[in-house]
């Protein structure tokens, strides 16, 4: 199977878990928002960017913990939630009925799902909760420093990780301890009450913190002949980490997260 086609069967599978979020959420009362390539996929292509094979969505926090809390007794026998300690803390659901191999590596759809936080407007609230969040972030980076690739980050970053690297700074840091540590602190300011909000984890970082009257009340979105949910104000969403979204990358860019990672 050539590489446009094994991203098709992704997309599909995709879509299938998509319904299957969504009607939780509709019965549960559970809200949800379409964040990133998948936002920018609904309003720009109107479904998934074409190259893309991966799914981000996002959830206020409450909304979040629950979908957590409920999802063993509501969650189809073949679709496996998995909850990422080990990393910056997101959740997942997986398709595991479904292997598709990207190299040497077999992979099962998914998507990912994301808490949305709240985070104060300005002064030294904002200062404060700025800096604790970068203090636990970046150990939770050096937690797993062998593992951070070699790509360029900017002086102070790749002098700091080539460091730890050599220190093995990781091997007396607790991932999983530090990540609960993180969630802690950016829980502390609730999502519906705060000024601005959003995917506060995000590998957008501030750019994905917006007015929390963008994200609104949610509205359904066509996407791959279904509906899709989605901001109150989508466009500023996306040009607030994008800049010009409706701008297509180059050509030698357009590469799916599972093709970039293991091949095709």
């Amino acid at each position: 199977m050539d590489i446009k086609n094994k991203v098709r069967l992704v997309q599909e599978k995709e879509i299938e878990l998509l319904k299957i979020f969504s009607e939780i959420c509709e019965q549960h009362n559970l809200t949800y928002y379409a964040l990133g390539g998948t936002l920018l996929g609904a309003i720009r292509h109107g479904g998934f960017i074409p190259w893309d094979d991966d799914m981000d969505l996002g959830m206020p926090r409450e909304d979040y913990d629950k979908f957590i809390e409920i999802s063993g007794s509501v969650l189809p026998k073949h679709v496996l939630l998995k909850q990422h300690t080990d990393n910056l803390g997101n959740t997942s659901i997986r398709d595991t009925s479904t292997v598709i191999t990207f190299g040497t590596t077999d992979c099962n759809p998914f998507l990912d799902i994301f808490p949305l936080d709240g985070f104060p407007e300005k002064g030294l609230s904002k200062w404060t909760h700025e800096k604790h969040i970068l203090f636990y972030r970046m150990l939770s980076k050096l937690s797993v420093v062998q593992e951070i690739s070699d790509r360029d980050r900017g002086t102070f970053e790749n002098a700091l990780v080539k460091v730890a690297k050599i220190t093995k700074i990781d091997k007396i840091l607790n991932t999983e301890k530090i990540n609960k540590k993180l969630h802690k602190v950016i829980r502390k300011y609730d999502f519906y009450s705060s000024p601005r909000g959003g995917n506060v984890l995000g590998t957008y970082r501030d750019r994905e913190i917006v007015p929390i009257e963008v994200f609104g009340k949610p509205k359904k979105m066509e996407f791959e002949g279904m509906q899709l949910s989605v901001h109150s104000e989508p466009e500023k969403y996306l040009e607030n980490i994008y800049g010009d979204f409706m701008r297509l990358p180059k050509e030698e860019d357009r590469v799916g997260h599972f093709e970039a990672a293991y091949g095709k």
